[in-house]
């Protein structure tokens, strides 16, 4: 019996609903290799999964994007899980997905550079947002696991180094899928209700790339990002380099490095006390020394110049003594020689000065005469 006609909306609608009961396609996990990636403004992403012979249509609402673990990226060979869904309207399907995940190496490192390049252009690890780490923190937070090696080596050295630093310990998650939710919202947390906290640690021992994966995820590194405490990464080992790292304040290539970098070594400091105290006496003596050799020099240079101007004065005095001296009026009389004044004192020092019957007085060199001239002769003038 011949079926009869239906429309081209009943026709979607069957398919919809016979691919939405299938217990396979509506939870399918399917592997490929992401292609024409599209990051939507309200935050969905649509993209391809191709193979060498086929793709499909795939749709990632943003609620499960802000999950993924990875950053999604084009030629990232991938694993998605999610259901089929029918566009109705359009008559096409499309892969719901509702997570991503990578496996491999290779893939690994694809996702981390892909990540690595979103954030770094963000401004996520730029040194202007880096916040110092302080020389001599009160307060210390450590979180890691509670039972792995790192934490015990963290407070081992940590205690070595000083006593004057308090710890507290975090326990997380660090590894598997819910680690970096938990290690973000720890930190969230810590940031919140422990603000007093000087700088925390971050970090775990060493494993593969796969157990150290939760440190490489986009939720951490931008709660590692917004704290407003330093934060030191200590992630492995030297050569494990993670997302985590590049975000915080800090890296240290080991949990027991980052303690070192944490807490000042209190011996060190006595030792560096003592010596600069020492080179702050040496240079006290030199400097007195000096100073001692400067003020001497200084005495001697002014003794010196004093000891001329003296001399030279002394010099200059006795020339004027022997030129007074030489000017005496009574070193003149002693010579012979003779004043002649009138009686107002006036010094006469020609014969046409006198005049007959007015007194004068001479000065000779043992006493003064008083005369008055009766007679005036002219008579030769002498050269002397």
């Amino acid at each position: 019996m011949a079926l009869r006609p239906v429309t081209v909306s009943q026709l979607n609608e069957y398919i919809s609903r016979v691919l939405s009961t299938d217990p396979l396609l509506g939870n399918i996990s399917v592997t490929g290799e992401i292609s024409n990636l599209k990051f939507h403004g309200s935050g969905h992403v649509y993209f391809s999964l191709i193979d060498g012979n086929s793709k499909v249509n795939c749709f990632l609402p943003s609620s499960y994007a802000e999950n993924l673990s990875y950053a999604p990226g084009d030629g990232l060979e991938v694993t998605v899980q999610g259901y089929i869904n029918v566009y109705k309207k359009g008559g096409t399907y499309t892969l719901f997905v509702k997570n991503i995940e990578v496996s491999g190496e290779g893939n690994l490192s694809m996702a981390f550079d892909i990540l690595k390049k979103k954030l770094d252009k963000e401004g996520i690890f730029d040194k202007e947002h880096k916040k110092p780490i302080p020389k001599f923190p009160k307060k210390l937070g450590v979180v890691t696991s509670e039972t792995g090696a790192a934490v015990r080596d963290i407070i081992k050295i940590i205690k070595s180094r000083t006593r004057l630093t308090d710890v507290t310990v975090f326990p997380v998650l660090v590894q598997g899928q819910k680690a970096a939710a938990d290690i973000a919202g720890t930190l969230d947390m810590i940031n919140e209700k422990f603000p007093d906290i000087d700088v925390l640690i971050v970090g775990r021992g060493g494993g593969s790339s796969e157990d150290l994966w939760a440190f490489n995820e986009e939720m951490l590194a931008r709660a590692v990002y917004r704290s407003e405490i330093p934060i030191i990464s200590a992630v492995g080992h030297e050569i494990d380099i993670t997302i985590c790292d590049f975000a915080a304040d800090m890296r240290a290539e080991t949990p027991t490095a980052a303690a070192e970098m944490a807490v000042p070594d209190d011996g060190k400091l006595r030792e560096d006390i003592e010596l600069s105290r020492r080179n702050l006496l040496t240079q006290l003596k030199n400097k007195t020394s000096y100073y001692e050799m400067s003020c001497g020099r200084i005495y001697e240079s002014m003794k010196n110049s004093m000891d001329a101007k003296l001399k030279s004065l002394t010099h200059m005095i006795e020339q004027k003594h022997v030129s007074l001296e030489e000017n005496n009026p009574r070193s003149i009389l002693s010579k012979g020689y003779a004043i002649l004044e009138e009686s107002g004192g006036k010094v006469v020092a020609s014969v046409k000065k006198l005049e007959p019957l007015k007194r004068y007085k001479i000065y000779l060199k043992d006493g003064c005469v008083e005369f008055t001239i009766s007679d005036l002769k002219e008579g030769e003038s002498y050269d002397f």
